[in-house]
């Protein structure tokens, strides 16, 4: 092994875990975990750049989510062939909003991009003068009103499509916000709790004022209803990132809506020139992974994938449990949190002798690295980026730290 091998090895892992007199009762997704630990990500590694293991959640600068080998196999297949792009995205909007019950969808470059997009196609509505013109929008309806509380780094992809950004923190203020001007209402679903506007003055002032209302659900999947659901509460364009829950590649995203918007957004988008989407390319390999991506989620078993992160963490507590003065709570979170599995390790920082921010580096520094989110409240695992095996790592490094740091205080 070159210099960048790891010192977790496998048959540490099996001793570590009290397993070795059982090796081959174990299954094959327990020594997966082991395999993950020891042996992958070598490409990286040969650069420098060490892989991890992913208890923290779908952050892009933890790069998303991993593919599937079925996304994975349907991009291979893509990249043998050439095909007319155009039409390609056409076809697999089609497919997707079909298999959805959506009026029209697209791919685009990520989640960031179906904001851009979803922008330009509510200030140009296609008009191929104004279209050319973007992000220069003189002339045009170009303010896109939001809540101030849902401001954020991400409408940044708003602006960049020439909107200007108008704060509003009432249903008043909403209503009067409103005027000749005005191309979009963007609401951000994950805040929705956050001031006092809800979806429901969103949706109602936009069908008021015939006015367009984009929901930024880039990270709402799941829960899986998502996908079908927001758009069928009234909204007219929504957009998701295809490489989060979804499992898709990283660089895609999903827009969808009435197919007028969705016919606006294309004019605006790669491989058109002279477009403010130009700059955004999804490829041939995007758009086949993507639409194969749709597929397997809109199939999959969700209820099992809950049992299965719900185990993840509950073995994870288990383990550090053993630690003395440790809390552990396994729960869902609440309003603006992800409706799925999650674990909260707790203790007294100066009985234990040992602050969060400490063991999160710790966790990070060591071998494999491990990513959790570092809290005020304590340590913060999230169960769906796991794979089956790796609970056990990330379980047996927390105790090792915990007692370590015990022992010492």
């Amino acid at each position: 092994m070159n210099r960048f091998r790891t010192s977790w090895d496998r048959r540490k892992f099996l001793l570590a875990a009290g397993l070795a007199s059982t090796v081959g009762s174990l299954r094959p997704n327990n020594l997966y975990g082991a395999y993950l630990a020891d042996k992958h990500g070598e490409s990286y590694r040969a650069l420098g750049v060490r892989p991890l293991i992913n208890a923290a959640g779908t952050y892009t600068t933890l790069t998303g989510s991993v593919m599937s080998a079925e996304v994975r196999d349907a991009m291979a297949e893509a990249s043998r062939y050439f095909v007319p792009l155009i039409d390609l995205q056409l076809a697999v909007g089609e497919r997707i909003a079909k298999m959805i019950g959506a009026e029209a969808a697209m791919v685009s470059c990520g989640a960031a991009s179906a904001i851009t997009l979803a922008t330009a196609a509510c200030i140009t509505e296609g008009d191929p003068d104004k279209v050319r013109l973007l992000p220069d929008t003189a002339g045009m309806k170009n303010e896109v009103i939001m809540v101030k509380s849902h401001r954020m780094g991400f409408d940044h992809a708003a602006r960049a499509a020439g909107g200007k950004i108008i704060e509003v923190e009432t249903p008043e203020e909403l209503e009067k916000a409103i005027n000749e001007k005005t191309a979009m209402l963007f609401f951000v679903h994950i805040f929705e709790h956050r001031g006092k506007i809800n979806r429901n003055h969103f949706i109602a002032a936009g069908k008021r004022h015939n006015v367009p209302v984009f929901n930024d659900a880039a990270a709402e999947l799941p829960p899986a209803t998502n996908l079908t659901a927001i758009l069928g509460e009234g909204f007219d364009l929504v957009g998701f990132s295809g490489g989060k829950g979804m499992r898709g590649p990283q660089a895609s995203g999903l827009l969808i809506g009435r197919k007028k918007l969705i016919e606006a957004a294309h004019k605006n988008n790669n491989p058109h020139s002279d477009t403010i989407g130009r700059t955004m390319k999804v490829g041939k390999e995007e758009i086949m992974g993507l639409l194969k991506a749709v597929e397997i989620y809109h199939k999959r078993d969700h209820d099992h994938d809950q049992v299965q992160w719900r185990g993840f963490m509950e073995r994870i507590a288990t383990m550090v449990n053993e630690v003395p003065s440790i809390d552990t709570e396994v729960y869902i979170p609440g309003p603006g949190g992800h409706p799925l599995p999650y674990l909260r390790v707790k203790w007294d920082q100066r009985k234990v002798g040992l602050t969060y921010a400490e063991c999160f580096k710790k966790l990070q520094d060591g071998e494999p690295r491990i990513d959790v989110n570092n809290k005020d409240t304590g340590l913060e695992l999230a169960s769906y980026n796991l794979f089956p095996g790796e609970e056990r790592i990330v379980g047996m490094r927390m105790r090792e730290i915990l007692l370590a740091a015990a022992k010492r205080a």
